[in-house]
Parts: C-alpha cells; structure tokens; sequence
C-alpha cells in the first residue's frame, strides 16, 4: 500500500495538532520528534511507510502510539514507563522522544503488528452526549429503545444506561454508578435528562471485539487513552471494571451483514429501533458502509409510528469536533443534536425537543 508522498509526515502533524488541541501536550511534543524522526529517514519511517494508503484516514500515528503505550502498561519499555505518567512516570520533553524510538528499534516486530491493527477506543466519555439523545428519543416518542451499536469495540458505550449523568438540572442512568458524569460536560444552556429511558434489548457488534474479561483485553483499550490524560485512563478503568461484573458480548462481524440480519426480525409495536455508533465511519471500509446503509434503509421502509427507526451517529465535522446526528423514519428526517469534543467534553445541546 503506497500513500502519496508526504502523507504519512501529514498524518503525524495532523495528529500532533488534534493533540495539542484536545489537551495531550506530551503527545504533541512527542508526535513532533517522531515527525523528524520520520523526514530523517529513521525507524518511524520503516515502520510506517506503506502501512496505509491514507495514514491520515486510518490514524495510524495512534496506532504508532498505542503500540508504545502497551509496551509500557505492560512492563515491557520500562525506560519509556517512567516517562508516561500513566505508568506512574514523570514526562521530560528533552528524553522521550529518544526513548521512543529506542523502544520502536528494540521491539520492531510488535510495532509492526501494532501499526496494522485497527484503533481501538471506545471512549467511555463519549456517553454522556448519547445519553442525552437516547433521552430526547424517549421523550419524543414515549417508548422503550431496543439498540443497535456497530462499531462497539469493548462495548462499554453499550453499557451507558450503567452510569449516571446529572446536568445540575436532570439526571438519568443509575444513581448508584461509581462512574458518574457531572454538569461541566454540557455547555449552557443545559438539555433536558428527564424521562426515564427504558431499554427493552441491547446489542452490538465489531470486525475485532476485545474482550475486556482478559488481561490483555483490559490493555488494549488502556493503550489507546493518551498517557498524561489521567482523568480518562480513570474512568476507563472505571467502565472496564463494571462490565467485567456485567459483561456484554460483542459480536465479531462487519457491521453490514450484522445489521442487515438484526434488522431484518420484525420489529415489536411500541419499540423505537435506533442503531448508533461514535467515531466509527471512519474506519469501516467502503463495502462496510454501503451494507450498513442498505440495512438501515431496508429497515426504514417498514418504520411506522408505533415501530420508529433512527440513525444516531457522533462522527467527525471539524479538526476538534464532531457532531451527532439523527435520522428518524418514517418520514427520514435528519437534524444535528449537538456539537461535542472528540472524547465527549463541551456537549453544545442544540436540539429541541
């Protein structure tokens, strides 16, 4: 796979900016030295050359990354450990770049295999705005949800209605969560929690599942939350341990086919089918996207009032920011919810009910 030269030094400055702007000043001045790492011709350039025809679209610097992060979580770079606070570490900019690259040269054959894996987030902060729609859903249309996630990776964002969210005004999901989402993720004016969300089923799927009931599973998902962003790495371990009480199973399957045959069951009167994903399209193949279109309008054609449809998606709309989405049949109108942060933070409510 070749991309067009110059694409990959693009891709890392693209990501070294999304850092520096969503609030990981380590990755930014990291992510610059392997950039100059990459123009010299040095190891970041042997690993990543070739990996990807568009290392932007793919993200590929954060699979760079994560491969680096597990190493460490792990044990394994403990030089790079005791510069990632996530390890405990302390992080000084005049080392780590240096540090990195040793770890790439010492480990090549893992980055390799880590540079071709698919990323990997599920970014539990991402909830609370879902939350928010499932409830302006519930309120809209009076009755239970039954919902479909692709995409779902871990599934934790499946788990939603197992942590509670207050506005300061409203509040929804369970009030006896230890992972708890307070006022400062919505900008004011504050949306409406009110009416209760009732779920009658939950499912979900993933090209590559990770199963979070193993050790292995639990580091995955930990490699990819950025090392000094210990806010995040706490709920994550957070989320990781509720669902190992509880677990979801995540379906391995391409999320066409997958929706195609979930959503072809008759749907029951009285529940709204709505199928979400966050931060997803991405990365799904164009034959994937296609599927999951089909599926979602052959469901579309059968929607009725008693037996609504929707299409709630949080995907990119800006270097910062994406927006959520809902389609909703019959009928097939779209509208823009809100406007929230890649990992949830700064939810601009912009719906009414």
């Amino acid at each position: 796979m070749t991309a067009e030269p110059g694409a990959v030094e693009a891709s890392l400055q693209a990501q070294a900016a999304s850092a520096e702007h969503i609030g990981s000043p380590l990755y930014a001045s990291l992510l610059s030295e392997l950039l100059a790492d990459h123009r010299a011709g040095g190891i970041t350039a042997d690993l990543l050359d070739g990996v990807s025809a568009q290392p932007t679209h793919d993200a590929i610097p954060l699979r760079y990354l994560a491969t680096a992060h597990r190493l460490a979580l792990a044990g394994d770079a403990p030089g790079l450990a005791r510069l990632y606070p996530s390890c405990g570490g302390t992080w000084r900019g005049e080392t780590l770049g240096r540090e990195f690259i040793e770890v790439a040269r010492q480990h090549r054959s893992a980055f390799e295999a880590g540079v071709r894996r698919n990323v990997q987030t599920n970014e539990v902060g991402r909830a609370p705005v879902l939350a928010t729609a499932f409830a302006l859903i519930t309120r809209r249309h009076r009755m239970a949800l039954d919902l479909l996630e692709i995409g779902a990776s871990a599934g934790l964002l499946s788990h939603w209605d197992r942590y509670h969210y207050d506005t300061g005004f409203t509040s929804a999901g369970d009030p006896d969560s230890p992972l708890r989402f307070d006022a400062r993720w919505w900008n004011d004016p504050k949306p409406s929690l009110s009416g209760k969300t009732v779920v009658a089923s939950t499912r979900c799927s993933d090209i590559d599942p990770i199963d979070i009931t193993t050790a292995a599973g639990r580091l995955t998902m930990l490699s990819f939350v950025w090392p000094d962003q210990q806010e995040r790495l706490d709920r994550l371990r957070t989320a990781l341990d509720i669902a190992a009480r509880l677990p979801i199973t995540v379906e391995r399957a391409d999320a066409g086919d997958w929706l195609q045959a979930q959503l072809a069951l008759a749907p029951s009167t009285g529940v709204a089918t709505v199928v979400f994903h966050s931060i997803v399209w991405q990365y799904l193949p164009r034959p994937t996207r296609d599927g999951v279109r089909r599926a979602i309008h052959a469901a579309a054609d059968r929607a009725s009032e008693q037996a609504p449809v929707f299409w709630l998606r949080m995907e990119p709309a800006g270097p910062t920011f994406a927006d959520v989405r809902l389609t909703s049949w019959p009928g097939g109108g779209e509208e823009v919810l809100a406007e929230v942060g890649y990992h949830g933070t700064g939810i601009r409510w912009l719906a009414a009910d």
